[in-house]
């Protein structure tokens, strides 16, 4: 592809009226020269014919640029003066085949599309073609121009002008503010070719966003395509490493010896919550190569190490940690109420994430979530953070979910003559997400069935209403937040955390709590039912509940199966119905006794 330079020159018919000319790349310097020996000889009234030729050998097929030479000798044979001394203007200058790639930032009208600027000498405003400001788009001319989205929502008008230009391959000096201001009456430049391919990036709702605001912006992409930074470390371990080292040797820091290269692979495996995947976020691993390069190079050292990059992270948490180190405190000075020791009746240890203001560090942090029952009511769930307006939308929607687990399980054939109150102690800030709900279905349980809680374990899981679990975010911040606690309150070897089968993956703990795991002093439990959570956190057993109705028919005809449970087996869920069955009866016995002719006759 032949790239070309874009000149401005003094309009020879009308100086108000810039006319633009083209050369190729790689020729400014030699056509400066070639130009300004032309001009000399004009003016000389000496034959120029030569240089003439010599320009256009080396600018081949360019008519307009000849025809404009042509007309230029004659003006300055007739002693034509040019109305500003200097006769062009190299606008955009491109390297020899090298193709312009601009990513774009901080749009303005006058920065995407260029502008025209004025002078003002003794009252007069006026403007001539070295005023003339390029802009982007003149400038990525042949080659590529990155914009983002999210300044195309926010300024609409710079799309619809991007659109137009790029469907008429012409771009003028037109400017929406200008126009009513009009500054120099009848100044217009010419109007620029435009071959440019324009690449627009953003996420799918900045995307949505523009679709909204131009219905019709699908004509206008060429072809669309989705963008991941996640990569499987199996396929693209290697070829991981060797971005690193690239890297390294980009920025000039001390290369990474194999330790340290595999630490960052780690690192971006954890950042991907994934031990299968990594995520690739340059701006990270740059700036954590950056302090470790520093590092190393003030110990002596000639490579950074696996042990130079863990260094490198504690410092850097040290640094930004400040919110979780007060936590530590509260539960130090026992100032948060929590315990990770015995047993207490709808009473559960949740585990949550807490993000500080910029995002850029997150801890886990245990919650204490407590359960109570009370008769009445059509089995719904008090909500008490939803009606403190301290609760977000999902997780409004995880209670909702709880609610339908325990209508469908005990509430199928009469509503359940039970309440719920359900809160997160201590907690004064907006929550939100549905992870929470597997824990407070437990704490639910556990006071239907007035049975404790060990509060050693803690856990973490999504719900939905057949009681299935469901994998949740930030797992490895919640571990960690909870071993914090109990290695503040004292190991007893029985603690532990219970977390979605399907969030095995997502495991990539510190090295502590891997230990720890390994020695038997912390444990982590895995479920994908809340029948296996609830026993794990109560030590009985769950119990049966599918095809209830159907077993009490077989029991009564004497066929039911030999491994049927015993309705009178003490299991979480029997007891549970064994309960609501005896409120039910007896609300019926009080409706009865309240009724219109019992109180006339005093009889039940």
């Amino acid at each position: 592809m032949t790239l070309f330079m874009l000149i401005y020159a003094e309009n020879l018919d009308n100086a108000l009226a810039p006319t633009y000319l083209t050369i190729r790349s790689g020729t400014a310097a030699e056509f400066n020269k070639q130009i300004m020996d032309l001009l000399k000889k004009i003016e000389h009234k000496l034959n120029a014919e030569d240089d003439f030729l010599s320009i256009m050998k080396k600018q081949p097929g360019n008519t307009k640029l000849e025809n404009y030479l042509s007309d230029l000798s004659i003006f300055m044979a007739k002693d034509g003066e040019l109305t500003y001394p200097v006769l062009m203007n190299l606008m955009v200058c491109h390297e020899k085949n090298q193709q312009p790639v601009i990513y774009a930032r901080d749009l303005t009208w006058k920065k995407l599309f260029g502008g025209v600027n004025y002078l003002t000498e003794n009252g007069t405003t006026y403007s001539h073609h070295h005023l003339l400001e390029a802009g982007l788009l003149r400038r990525a001319d042949g080659g590529f121009l990155i914009l983002p989205v999210s300044e195309l929502i926010h300024n609409p008008m710079l799309w619809f002008k991007l659109k137009n230009t790029l469907d008429s391959g012409q771009l003028d000096w037109e400017n929406p503010i200008e126009l009513s201001t009009n500054l120099v009456p009848f100044f217009n430049p010419e109007e620029t070719p435009i071959n440019v391919k324009v690449i627009l990036v953003g996420t799918y709702i900045e995307i949505a966003s523009l679709y909204n605001i131009d219905p019709l912006c699908s004509k206008a992409f060429y072809l669309r395509t989705d963008i991941t930074t996640f990569f499987p470390v199996k396929e693209q371990g290697a070829n991981f490493l060797g971005y690193l080292e690239s890297l390294a040797e980009f920025h000039k820091y001390l290369p990474l010896n194999q330790e340290a290269a595999t630490r960052l692979l780690r690192f971006s495996c954890r950042l991907a919550e994934n031990q299968n995947e990594f995520v690739l976020d340059e701006k990270e691993l740059t700036n954590l190569i950056c302090e470790a390069s520093g590092l190393a190079g003030r110990r002596g050292l000639q490579e950074i190490t696996g042990e130079i990059i863990e260094t490198t992270l504690k410092n850097r948490e040290y640094r930004i940690n400040l919110s979780e180190e007060s936590s530590t405190n509260f539960f130090r000075d026992k100032q948060m109420l929590l315990q990770t020791n015995g047993e207490v009746i709808g009473q559960i240890n949740g585990l949550s994430v807490i993000s500080t203001f910029t995002e850029d560090f997150e801890y886990g942090e245990p919650t204490r979530i407590t359960a109570t029952i009370h008769s009445g009511g059509d089995g719904d769930i008090s909500d008490v953070e939803h009606k403190a307006d301290l609760a977000g939308q999902i997780h409004t929607k995880a209670m909702m979910i709880i609610n339908g687990y325990l209508t469908n399980t005990f509430g199928r054939d009469e509503s359940i003559p039970v309440s719920a109150n359900l809160v997160f102690e201590q907690s004064y800030n907006e929550i939100d997400g549905d992870s929470a709900s597997l824990t407070g279905l437990c704490a639910i349980l556990s006071a239907m069935a007035h049975k404790p809680i060990r509060q050693t374990l803690s856990l973490t899981g999504s719900l939905d209403q057949l009681g299935n679990v469901q994998p949740v975010g930030g797992l490895n911040e919640k571990i960690e937040g909870f071993y914090r606690i109990c290695k503040i309150q004292g190991f007893t070897g029985t603690q532990g955390v219970i977390i979605p089968a399907s969030n095995k993956n997502s495991l990539i703990l510190s090295d502590e709590v891997v230990e720890a795991v390994k020695n038997g002093q912390f444990h982590i439990y895995t479920v994908t039912k809340v029948d296996e959570a609830i026993e794990l956190l109560t030590g009985v057993k769950a119990g049966l509940i599918e095809g209830r109705t159907l077993a009490n028919n077989l029991q009564e005809e004497g066929n039911a199966p030999e491994n049927q449970e015993n309705e009178s087996q003490e299991t979480i869920y029997n007891i549970i119905r064994n309960y609501l069955d005896d409120l039910s009866e007896n609300n019926e016995i009080k409706i009865r006794k309240s009724g219109f002719f019992a109180r006339i006759f005093g009889k039940n």
